[in-house]
């Protein structure tokens, strides 16, 4: 399971501003913050919920939130964090325990490396 996942997303950018502009259209830099810093507010609170219903195996829950998290980060460019998001709600729908814990395990290390390239587009003061 981790070695299809891992080639998956090693081909994949942590953040692709060229996806989000193709979503959104032409951005000036000043609207282009904005996306990113509306994004980051919510997904990390969607990031933290996901990462307790885990740990709470509330499987409904963790659908609902990976499904949430998987479309946010998709149209904001994060490839390699929405298609986690999609394995992990793939898993769970098809009532996969073990590969999602499994799974699991990459959540944190992919959210700190978006928040280091969107840290990268914004500044550090950006997502205090």
């Amino acid at each position: 399971m981790s070695n299809a996942f891992s080639d998956n997303i090693r081909q994949m950018q942590t953040l692709d501003l060229q996806l989000l502009q193709s979503f959104y259209g032409d951005l000036t830099d000043e609207e282009l913050k904005e996306v990113l810093q509306r994004f980051y507010q919510e997904a990390k609170l969607y990031h933290q919920r996901l990462l307790k219903a885990i740990a709470m195996q509330n499987v409904m829950e963790v659908i609902r939130l990976s499904h949430s998290l998987k479309s946010m980060a998709a149209i904001t460019g994060a490839e390699q964090y929405s298609t986690l998001c999609m394995w992990i709600e793939r898993m769970m729908r098809s009532d996969e325990l073990d590969d999602l814990m499994e799974l699991s395990l990459y959540l944190s290390p992919l959210w700190q490396q978006l928040e280091l390239s969107i840290q990268a587009k914004l500044g550090p003061e950006a997502l205090a």
